[in-house]
């Protein structure tokens, strides 16, 4: 379970590197500092720092075994911790009902409906995201910080920002498992999982890390297709799912009214999720159902929108993957002539797209296409066989897929990039 020793005065550690600038190892180092400890954040991916002065050693769990420093403090026999582990010995009980969403799809969503609900129950709710930090009062949110990863570090801004509003609950989505500071906790899924760490660990692996970092009284909730056995399950088959009409748990039911202007069927799995993480925490299932009443998808979650005649599908998320490119192209189908704006801001996003995977995809239905724009280096290359356009970022691809559309056509948004 969950335990503070080794970043408390007294424990002996005097000395800690935190390994890894790029992934928030200077927010983690500060904060120590903070808390009367002698601690140096580490770049680790262009040098080769020494690690010998430190008694302590805060490696990110996806860093590559053989990295220098951290295969040096193994072999100096240094004591080894994640950074999980060491912000959420640093943010502690937060004091409110606090929440931590992992998985390897659906995070996002998740977490935002459940700020939502949460916050629809007459709760102030601090959330951080891909999108940012923002407040959450009533069914309109405010953002307080942008700019911000979902590593396990910002954690700590997050949890500092939920006592500075004075919030009533706080909801993190976290990279690759839980900090163990939340007394709630959601597994999303494992579909779809991958490698991390030099390919030398599952992702899932990581992110079970939810469980054996959660501290005394924490409650887990986690979707079917994970195998674990949870205080609440979700989706087909488990103790709470949606079926795009009303939101079940066993024999009960509440009805939904969502809106029009999104593709509900990608929102199954995270109404459910985000319902079985409000009700473990006490709320009911008609609360979370009026919750969502009028909801009508999240930006860059298949979200429609017409533009001065045009309809425009917005999926452009950092989870998108290429079955998510699929799924939009068939959900955009009929109508007007179609433009899609497809690929990467990879300077933004850790997890890039399977380019072979959304090349073979995109030659497949290149004939329904009827301007292709790429987005990103890696895939400019392959623009001029595709018959394509190629642009740097999201807003460039738009603004040249928008010249050679009108009213009445589609303008299909694919660009996996934070929002």
């Amino acid at each position: 379970m969950h335990s503070h020793s080794g970043l408390s005065e007294g424990s002996g550690i005097s000395e800690v590197a935190v390994l890894d600038t790029i992934h928030g190892g200077e927010v983690i180092a500060r904060r120590m500092v903070e808390q009367g400890m002698q601690a140096e954040a580490l770049e680790v991916y262009h040098s080769a720092p020494s690690v010998e002065p430190f008694d302590l050693v805060v490696s990110p769990v996806h860093l590559r075994p053989d990295n220098p420093a951290l295969a040096r403090a193994r072999k100096l026999g240094k004591r080894i911790i994640t950074h999980h582990q060491a912000v959420g010995r640093l943010v502690g009980d937060p004091g409110i009902p606090a929440f931590e969403v992992t998985g390897t799809r659906g995070k996002t969503t998740t977490a935002l409906l459940l700020a939502r609900i949460l916050s629809h129950a007459r709760m102030r709710v601090v959330s951080h995201t891909t999108r940012g930090i923002e407040l959450w009062d009533g069914r309109s949110s405010r953002l307080l910080q942008g700019g911000l990863s979902i590593t396990p570090a910002n954690v700590i801004l997050a949890a500092e920002a939920s006592r500075s509003e004075r919030a009533d609950a706080l909801v993190c989505e976290v990279s690759l498992g839980g900090t163990g500071m939340a007394g709630f906790g959601v597994l999303t899924s494992f579909a779809r999982d991958y490698r991390i760490a030099g390919e030398s660990m599952w992702a899932s692996t990581a992110k079970l890390q939810m469980i054996t970092l959660a501290r005394e009284g924490f409650r887990l909730v986690a979707g079917v297709d994970t195998g674990i056995s949870a205080d609440l399950s979700f989706g087909p088959g488990g103790d709470v799912f949606c079926t795009g009409e009303r939101i079940c748990r066993g024999e009960e039911q509440a009805p939904l009214g969502l809106g029009q202007g999104f593709d509900p069927a990608t929102y199954q799995s995270s109404i459910s999720a985000a319902a079985a993480a409000a009700i473990s925490a006490g709320l009911s299932l008609s609360q979370c159902s009026n919750a969502l009443d009028g909801f009508d998808g999240l930006e860059g979650r298949m979200k429609r929108s017409v533009e001065e005649g045009m309809v425009v599908y917005d999926n452009s998320n950092s989870g998108l993957l290429s079955p998510g490119v699929e799924r939009a192209l068939d959900y955009a189908a009929g109508g007007g002539r179609l433009g899609l704006v497809v690929g990467e801001e990879a300077e933004t996003v850790c997890e890039g797209m399977d380019v072979p995977a959304l090349l073979a995809l995109l030659a497949s239905r290149r004939e329904e296409i009827d301007e292709l724009v790429l987005v990103g280096a890696r895939l400019q290359p392959h623009a001029r066989k595709l018959g394509a356009r190629a642009a740097p970022d999201l807003n460039s691809g738009r603004r040249m897929a928008r010249e050679s559309l009108g009213r009445g056509d589609r303008m299909l948004l694919c660009v996996k990039c934070f929002r």
